[in-house]
C-alpha cells in the first residue's frame, strides 16, 4: 500500500479527503473553496479532483468510484501517474484503522495553516507579477 510520511499535515490531507470519501455532510461545505493544489501530495490533489468531478455529477465519491474516476481520467489523457496502490489507498483512508483517531485537530490545523501560508505566498507574487 502507498505510505506516506507521518507528519500532521499529511494526516490533515488525509482525514479531509476521509470525510469526503466517507460522505461526511460537513465534507461538502466545509471545504468548499479547496483546490487539488492545496494538497502537498500529488495524489491526495488527484483524489480531491476525482471527488471533485463527481459530485459535481451527483455521484457519492466513495473510494471505487474515485478510483473509477482516476481510470477514467487517465485513459483520456493517454497517459499519467500510475494507479499502482491507489485503490488499496482509498480503501485504507476510508476504513477503520485507528491512527485516524489520534490527534485530528492538531493535523486538520496544521493542514488549514499551510493552506492559508499557500495561498498569502500566491497572492504575494501575484502582487509581485502586477507591479512588473
Amino acid at each position: 500500500m502507498i505510505r506516506f510520511e507521518n507528519d500532521l499535515r499529511t494526516r490533515g490531507e488525509q482525514l479531509v479527503l476521509r470525510s469526503i470519501l466517507q460522505g461526511c455532510p460537513l465534507a461538502r461545505c466545509d471545504w468548499h473553496s479547496l483546490r487539488a493544489q492545496d494538497f502537498a501530495h500529488d495524489l491526495h490533489g488527484r483524489i480531491f479532483r476525482a471527488a471533485e468531478r463527481l459530485e459535481v455529477a451527483r455521484i457519492w465519491p466513495q473510494p471505487r468510484a474515485v478510483y473509477a474516476s482516476m481510470r477514467d481520467e487517465q485513459r483520456t489523457r493517454g497517459r499519467g501517474p500510475a494507479l499502482d496502490g491507489v485503490a488499496d489507498y482509498l480503501a485504507w483512508l476510508s476504513g477503520n484503522d485507528p491512527c485516524f483517531l489520534v490527534d485530528r485537530a492538531p493535523a486538520l490545523i496544521a493542514f488549514v495553516d499551510a493552506i492559508g501560508e499557500q495561498h498569502e505566498a500566491e497572492a504575494r507574487a501575484e502582487a509581485m507579477r502586477g507591479r512588473k
